[in-house]
């Protein structure tokens, strides 16, 4: 989970018979979710090195390499050496001999590779250019161009791209992804349109996996117009047609009885029971209450919702019931949903009893570090962060809940 309590525990105690635990979180990524949270290869670095037997770890580390994939685990096992090759000639050489891009993750990595300057910017564009003139559809590209800008200035990165590519396609073909890459966005002409659009010209303008503007257009419709888009959900049979109508409602109240969505938000196919729920969420309904209760006992995947569904049908009692469903729930993907819902729920019916306990838990067991960043940021502002919290909170695998207590 990245808690500082490894480290804490690391500092004072043997740790040598969780070997095959500290090595696994070394090689593999387990951040929640890395788009956000970064890898945990500077805290792993950290951690390791507080360790008498730290080599085994580095030996570990560089052999991986090799093996290294298109994914999560392979960034963060070069961050990991990169660490390392700050002063250490054979980890640089390691990640040389080893940069073997995929099409998604390879940037992510080459960016560990800037540290050596427009050299170490020219090793990337080669190696990704290579890449490029054989899945030239396949690969992202952007990051390093943009951090090469950043670091380098533009000047000095395009020219260093146009000198080397005179005389190497592959740096050539780079630098051409790397302009392409950097064009203005143009504006879709339709979502420019959607305020006035009718339900008819949505129907045949909008496809069904378009949802930011099935939504977009849901929060700007006339009633009128989203009584007709009610109508049309209720007699929908095809699937995506079903899932493109609950898209409409994603952020705007159903007019209608909510029966139609309660009778879909069990149905797997399409994300239709998902949608359906996120639609039921903005309902006052008692049967919407009573879902919420089925729904956290069921085995589906969408069952983090639960919450959501008692935002608006609210009791007195219900703190306690939806810190139950948090603390009970194994899945991290449910468990993640119910603790964002869990801390709008406290902000929609605040209550000072409860807040706290509800926060501590939030720290304790939510997967994400970003959640528990804001867990201990108004654990700070109600002045109920305890000493042994913010202890553990200085060697957080998030360093900006670290600058919290700092």
């Amino acid at each position: 989970m990245g808690l500082g309590r490894a480290i804490l525990y690391a500092c004072h105690h043997d740790v040598t018979e969780f070997r095959d635990i500290i090595l696994d979180a070394c090689l593999h990524c387990y951040s929640y979710d890395v788009q956000f949270e970064g890898t945990r290869a500077d805290y792993m670095y950290e951690l390791v090195g507080l360790l008498p037997d730290k080599a085994f770890y580095h030996d570990a580390i560089l052999t991986s390499l090799a093996q290294a994939g298109d994914d999560w685990d392979a960034v963060q096992r070069f961050r990991f050496a990169a660490r390392m090759a700050n002063g250490d000639e054979n980890a640089r050489r390691n990640m040389r001999d080893q940069y073997n891009p995929g099409p998604t993750y390879g940037e992510s990595i080459a960016i560990n590779f800037l540290d050596q300057g427009i050299p170490g910017l020219l090793f990337v564009a080669e190696k990704i250019g290579e890449l490029l003139l054989t899945k030239p559809d396949e690969v992202d590209i952007g990051l390093v161009i943009s951090l090469s800008i950043d670091d380098f200035g533009e000047q000095a990165t395009w020219n260093a791209l146009r000198n080397a590519g005179r005389d190497n396609p592959r740096i050539e073909a780079f630098r051409q992804a790397s302009e392409a890459s950097r064009k203005p966005y143009v504006k879709d002409p339709v979502r420019a349109k959607l305020p006035s659009m009718p339900y008819g010209e949505l129907l045949r303008t909008v496809p069904w996996n378009k949802f930011s503007l099935l939504w977009t257009w849901g929060e700007k419709a006339s009633d009128q117009e989203l009584d007709l888009a009610a109508r049309g959900l209720i007699a929908a049979l095809d699937p995506k047609e079903q899932l493109r109508h609950l898209r409409i409602f994603n952020r705007r109240r159903f007019p209608l009885s909510p029966d139609v969505l309660i009778a879909l938000s069990g149905v797997e196919a399409e994300r239709i029971g998902f949608s359906a729920v996120q639609a039921l969420s903005h309902i006052t309904h008692p049967d919407v209450r009573d879902l919420a209760f089925q729904l956290v006992k069921s085995d589906v995947w969408w069952r983090g919702e639960s919450i959501a569904l008692l935002n608006n049908n609210f009791k007195p009692g219900d703190h306690e019931i939806v810190r139950g469903w948090f603390e009970a729930e194994q899945d991290r993907r449910a468990q993640h949903t119910l603790g964002m819902d869990m801390k709008e729920f406290w902000k929609n019916h605040p209550d000072q009893t409860t807040e706290v306990p509800m926060l501590q838990s939030l720290y304790e067991k939510g997967p994400c570090s970003e959640c528990r960043e804001r867990a201990v940021e108004r654990l700070i502002e109600l002045d109920a962060l305890t000493d042994q919290i913010r202890a553990e909170c200085a060697y957080d695998a998030n360093s900006d809940i670290r600058d919290l207590v700092c």
